[in-house]
């Protein structure tokens, strides 16, 4: 697949190489009736020192991460048009899911796209499904927006969320911000999805509060279940991911900001900020791990809990990510 540079800045971690690639075009597909696909478009590489990360802007998408030339992130691989394929994307302006596709406001019913069909839930907001624009570029950060106009359909409140994507030589930062352009009361909450690199050996550590539990149809059910329910993540060295197939696609209340992935290429950081809850994601497939910083729990816009946004505010959410 042939590539053509458009522009580079001088390398290092200072003035790090900046290079806009283009990659040839690919046809858009539907995901069993929706379209979760994009088309393909510029990726954006960021170097910084011992760091180089991938940007795709339409979806808001990191690509890949790496540290001295190792996967710290799922890369995503060429050709790949699923945000669903990425190293991380955003969640705005809700995280995980709502049931039905469908809560009251102010007594009055919003309804939702059915965005991942054939699920009937409405699943981590617009942004990821979105194309993003590139408003800042230079010395290895690249900021971007995403809009929305309240009398489009799937939201009845205009907003703005912006993504920063910054390397340094601790590692790569990722802050996203969602504004309130409407003239009343958003509940609207952020979060990121990063897929983290996952081998037979990874052991992850975190502390947190109880784990919310859900039915059959991933929607809370109202009960909790202790931290420890599927494997002891705040022991010392943290703990392996089940096996046997058991699946794990759970909130964690409480979270304390901190988490650790510990393989044999060494350990992957995370640190959050304004981000209360993760979600863990570890399915059967043994190449993903995603450890998802959120600020409300899923289906929040129904059983209560969203986060407040008052017209023309601002809620922001970050993610560390480093190595030891």
């Amino acid at each position: 697949m042939r590539r053509s540079s458009i522009c580079s800045m001088a390398a290092g971690c200072r003035y790090p190489a900046l290079r806009l690639k283009l990659r040839a075009s690919l046809a858009q597909a539907a995901l069993r009736g929706h379209t979760d696909t994009m088309p393909d478009m510029p990726e954006l590489i960021l170097e910084c020192g011992d760091w180089r990360a991938q940007v795709v802007p339409q979806g808001g998408l990191l690509g890949a991460l790496d540290h001295r030339g190792v996967a710290v992130m799922r890369p995503m691989t060429a050709g790949a048009t699923s945000p669903l394929e990425a190293a991380c994307f955003p969640m705005v302006p809700w995280c995980n899911r709502i049931a039905n596709a469908r809560f009251m406001w102010e007594n009055t019913a919003t309804w939702l796209a059915r965005n991942f069909m054939p699920e009937r839930h409405a699943i981590h907001g617009h942004g990821w499904q979105s194309e993003w624009s590139v408003a800042e570029l230079d010395q290895g950060t690249c900021m971007m927006t995403h809009s929305h106009d309240g009398a489009a359909p799937g939201w009845p409140w205009a907003y703005v969320a912006k993504q920063t994507i910054r390397l340094s030589d601790a590692g790569c930062t990722v802050t996203l911000a969602l504004t309130n352009l409407s003239e009343r009361l958003m509940p609207a909450g952020i979060g990121l999805h990063p897929y983290l690199r996952r081998r037979p050996e990874s052991r992850v550590a975190f502390r947190s509060g109880p784990i919310v539990a859900v039915g059959a149809d991933m929607i809370p059910s109202g009960a909790h279940m202790p931290p420890n329910h599927f494997a002891d993540f705040a022991a010392d060295g943290g703990a392996a991911l089940p096996q046997n197939g058991i699946v794990i696609d759970h909130c964690y209340t409480g979270w304390h900001g901190a988490a650790l992935v510990t393989d044999n290429s060494g350990t992957i950081t995370l640190q959050a900020e304004g981000a209360g809850h993760l979600h863990l994601y570890a399915p059967e497939d043994p190449s993903i791990l995603c450890l998802e910083p959120v600020n409300h729990l899923p289906d929040a816009a129904n059983t209560g809990g969203m986060p407040l946004i008052a017209p023309g505010e601002t809620e922001s959410l970050s993610l560390r990510i480093g190595v030891l």
